[in-house]
């Protein structure tokens, strides 16, 4: 098969500097070659820079029909119930809404994502997308009857046939307040034995660290009045490091949110690099959490990825709308660190270092396409520039806005 080339104003390698009009060349679907020359025969791209294809790590699509977050934003088990309700009263089908979610993922060069599932999923959209997923599906249960059928479901969600060579299946048990101890435990255990990963929501917010420690507080109340309070299934003095722990025998975890993780358990975390804490910038600021540790976690080497979270929270699906966020309200970070954290580090966070999130010579040729808008002689200046917008998604040979 005859090589494809083409240039572009900036080129961002993973593993070199920035190349200005430069020309990257592929072949059977592969980067072969990225130079500094600009070939008058390639294709130009024009204004626009190549970067790595966008990682979206943590998503709910179901909700990917919401026009708006739902409301009200705080107290934090207020708008659970608005959740449960919502979830409950909707009669859109889910796999269209779903199906929804991954075209705008896709349309925001977005090239996979870890895609929380619940009842009612379909495998039919992510047979048919050209994202990479992994399709951790959700597990919530306090009692014992809900512990032992929310484990069958685990074992047949990861025990299904392949749907696509692009989709990973996964476990997520939901949340300290929401699944069972002994669930957790036999969830990870049952991922360990599949090698598949798995996603978990912890240190979200101050009432689920006072539910943990003391066995009070807001949670309590909501569990009681949605009908799932289970008292033994809390003991006091539990803390955030004590689910690290469990998940570190893993060889791939997600920390979903991980918003009041403390110096411990974040030097936790820098020891073990297959647990990975996953930030969703403009959700966290919708909860107005306080001061996410972050920058903390960047310092100590904890693994950090970047997600959306659902619609629910967020106006959108963006990723690069993540980073344009972080990019303006932290101008002192790295550029060069926050676009990893969108892209490489998101990749690695699924298992999925192998096949996107890369921009190199020997990987698939998957990259996301921006448009520039300005002349600025700084590549990242250039690339961080409130006028610049994704403009497609490119995949092998072919070019997708």
């Amino acid at each position: 098969m005859p090589s494809y080339r083409v240039t572009a104003r900036w080129i961002f390698p993973s593993n070199t500097e920035p190349i200005e009009n430069g020309t990257l060349e592929i072949q059977d679907s592969v980067v072969t070659d990225i130079s500094a020359a600009c070939d008058p025969e390639a294709t130009a791209l024009g204004n626009v820079a190549l970067i790595p294809a966008l990682v979206n790590a943590h998503t709910h699509l179901e909700f990917s029909d919401l026009k708006s977050p739902l409301l009200p934003a705080t107290p934090f088990d207020d708008w659970i119930r608005t959740l449960v309700a919502y979830r409950m009263s909707r009669a859109t089908n889910v796999k269209e809404i779903v199906a929804d979610g991954l075209r705008e993922s896709h349309g925001s060069g977005v090239a996979a994502v870890g895609e929380i599932a619940t009842d009612g999923w379909s495998a039919e959209p992510f047979a048919q997308t050209p994202l990479h997923s992994v399709i951790f599906r959700e597990q919530i249960g306090l009692s014992e009857p809900r512990v032992s059928e929310q484990l069958r479901i685990a074992r047949e969600h990861l025990q299904q046939p392949q749907i696509s060579t692009r989709a990973i299946f996964g476990l997520s048990p939901h949340a300290p307040f929401s699944v069972h101890p002994d669930l957790f435990a036999n969830l990870v255990d049952l991922a360990k034995q599949h090698s598949a990963p798995v996603a978990f929501h912890l240190a979200e917010t101050r009432d689920e660290l006072e539910l943990l420690e003391y066995g009070t507080g807001r949670l309590v109340q909501m569990m009681k009045s949605l009908g799932t309070w289970n008292a033994t299934a809390f003991r006091s003095g539990v803390r955030p490091l004590d689910y690290l722990q469990t998940l570190s025998k893993l060889d791939c975890a997600l920390v979903i949110h991980g918003n009041y993780l403390d110096d411990e358990e974040i030097e936790f975390l820098a020891k073990h690099p297959q647990l990975t804490v996953v930030y969703c910038p403009r959700t966290h600021q919708f909860f107005e959490h306080s001061e996410h540790p972050w920058l903390r976690m960047l310092e100590r080497g904890v693994s950090l990825a970047l997600g959306t979270d659902g619609r629910g929270s967020n106006p959108d699906l963006s990723i690069w709308s993540e980073l344009m966020f972080l990019r303006k309200k932290f101008p002192s970070v790295s550029p060069v660190r926050l676009l990893k954290l969108a892209t490489s580090s998101g990749a690695k966070s699924l298992g999925l270092h192998d096949t996107c999130g890369q921009l190199r010579e020997g990987q698939p040729a998957r990259f996301t396409v921006i448009e520039l808008n300005n002349d600025n002689s700084d590549a990242y200046a250039a690339l961080f520039s409130e006028s610049s917008a994704v403009q497609g998604f490119f995949v092998e040979s072919n070019r997708q806005v």
